[in-house]
């Protein structure tokens, strides 16, 4: 008697939307990856309930008149359903997966397993890749889930580990000594009066490099201020960990035209960790100058699209330190990230705008066209998020703490090209708050969000003072202005005893009113895009005025024609 053997049905699957991502132009596949090699991926879950967009309902231009929801409302309202966190324990389950973590508050769960049970839990193959950037892997073919997780799985972050945000083009200041101190800086921009960020967070989103507390202590001496009180957080495989010293004095050097290196020599792993490491340096003692009541946390993380979405998740839900503003130097062109990672970390730092958390991102270092993959111009991201308060760069000249002339960055030194970022984003819609800027159609004819919405100085040749490495150099790009932001809307939270949050409906407003607490920035252009009066994609709408945003802060909008 014949005995038939049923046949399994290979249980259907759906594929994962946005995963796709654009390759490192001139990357090459290298070998397999080993299948007994341990990963993690970052599952990203639907919220219990849509988090609605953020927009002034109630009518008031003013943050601190908005109720802000608590890090304990938001999970009860938006974390992830219990319900979801069993479907994915039982898909682990079934694919011999760990869960090293669950975290409802993020809405995510994280799996831990070879490459080869992760490859087979996501049904992809992984291959590694070189390029001149980093060596990488990524998978050869759509990964997919199980169709009963349609719609509970968001994202899923880890399946690829190319990097996904560049430090911004170090182009330090050739000058022995910088020209002005910080000081002149906060003057110059009249941080206000009797506020030092006491009883604030500022967190520092940091991917590379680390820093050595003894260039903070002697900077800080040299100020004559206290060192503030600085932690440091390691998320998911990064750490504080700086360069040698002498490869950060033999960097500096060969930037200010003191050496000479071979263009090998400056893209080898040392010299990249000296440039992460002046990155982090800078944002720390920026933060410490304009800022020194302030608590500084330093979310250190990989470069990949999981490592900078767990830093800046787990930043802005940071039971226990709570961040109050955000700064984020880093970024990347938006065209070349996948859509899943972009949607998943917006919607974080949608979060943020709840929270009333403030978060200042940088809107990059090499002009319009931004080393677009497709060389089209392209905007960073994360600036390009409309919860991001993007910052912009310009050229200022001050004498003692008096501003002379500001503006467009871009310029060249030493043979290095900076220049701000800015422009037209080909992944968000132009946010009602910016319905009024006059945004032009983007490179592909759309219109989209407007790219940066402030900014600050970023030219190395008139930047201030740092130590680092116990070599004095200059601040630079517009790295140097996300924390400047960062510090001053501090400041403005520890003199208004509330979260500013989400200023873009106040900035917008004061800057279409000609309101005095913005200078705008009219001349020069970063290789597309020409300065013009009223907000513009080099400079948006322009400098901060400390005490005057802070005076409307406080007061409110005066009427039309009034002071």
């Amino acid at each position: 008697m014949e005995t038939h053997v049923p046949i399994r049905k290979r249980r259907q699957r759906i594929a994962l939307e946005g995963w796709q991502h654009s390759p490192l132009e001139g990357a090459r596949p290298i070998h397999a990856r080993d299948p007994l090699k341990r990963m993690e991926v970052t599952v990203v879950l639907r919220p219990k309930n849509g988090i609605p967009d953020l927009h002034t309902a109630s009518g008031s231009l003013l943050p601190g008149a908005r109720k802000h929801l608590t890090r304990e409302e938001f999970t009860h309202h938006h974390g992830a359903n219990v319900s979801d966190i069993e479907c994915i324990r039982a898909f682990a389950k079934e694919h011999h997966l760990e869960i090293a973590e669950e975290a409802p508050h993020r809405r995510t769960v994280l799996l831990v397993g070879t490459a080869e049970r992760i490859a087979r839990a996501f049904d992809v193959e992984f291959e590694h890749f070189h390029h001149e950037r980093a060596s990488y892997f990524a998978t050869s073919k759509a990964p997919s889930i199980p169709l009963e997780l349609e719609g509970i799985v968001e994202a899923v972050l880890g399946l690829h580990s190319r990097p996904s945000a560049r430090r911004n083009q170090l182009s330090l200041t050739g000058e022995k000594k910088a020209p002005r101190s910080i000081r002149d800086l906060a003057a110059a921009y009249a941080f206000p009066e009797g506020t030092d960020g006491t009883g604030q967070t500022i967190g520092l989103i940091e991917l590379g490099g680390g820093f050595n507390l003894a260039d903070i202590e002697d900077y800080c001496s040299g100020l004559g201020i206290a060192v503030p009180r600085i932690t440091s957080i390691e998320v998911q495989g990064g750490a504080n960990r700086p360069a040698k010293s002498k490869d950060v004095r033999e960097l500096l050097e060969c930037v200010q035209g003191e050496l000479q290196l071979s263009a090998q020599a400056m893209e080898s792993a040392a010299m990249g960790a000296a440039q992460s490491t002046v990155e982090v340096t800078m944002d720390i003692e920026i933060v410490a100058a304009l800022a020194p009541g302030a608590h500084i946390v330093v979310y250190f993380a990989t470069a990949d699209e999981q490592g900078i979405y767990n830093a800046i998740a787990r930043a802005i839900h940071d039971p226990h330190h709570s961040p109050d503003v955000l700064s984020i130097s880093w970024g990347e062109p938006e065209v070349g990230l996948s859509d899943a990672y972009i949607r998943a970390v917006d919607r974080a730092l949608l979060a943020a705008s709840h929270l009333g958390i403030s978060v200042c991102a940088s809107s990059g270092d090499a002009g319009a066209i931004n080393d677009s993959p497709d060389k089209l111009p392209a905007v960073n991201f994360p600036a390009s998020s409309p919860h991001c308060l993007a910052c912009g760069g310009t050229t200022t000249r001050f004498s003692g703490s008096q501003i002379t002339d500001e503006i467009v960055w871009n310029s060249s030194h030493y043979g290095m090209k900076g220049a701000t970022g800015g422009g037209v984003s080909r992944k968000f819609a132009v946010p009602a708050w910016q319905k009024h800027a006059k945004v032009p159609p983007g490179p592909t004819g759309k219109h989209g969000r407007g790219v940066p919405d402030v900014a600050g100085p970023a030219d190395p040749r008139y930047g201030c003072e740092i130590l680092v490495a116990g070599h004095t150099c200059a601040t630079a790009g517009t790295s140097a202005v996300a924390p400047l932001w960062a510090a001053l809307i501090a400041r403005c939270n520890q003199a208004i005893d509330a979260r500013c949050g989400h200023l873009h409906d106040l900035i917008y407003h004061l800057g279409h009113e000609s309101l005095p607490a913005l200078r705008p920035v009219t001349q020069g252009h970063n290789d597309v895009y020409q300065a013009t009066e009223g907000w513009n994609p080099c400079a948006g709408h322009g400098t901060p005025h400390g005490e005057n945003l802070l005076r409307y802060l406080k007061h409110g909008i005066p009427p039309r024609g009034g002071g």
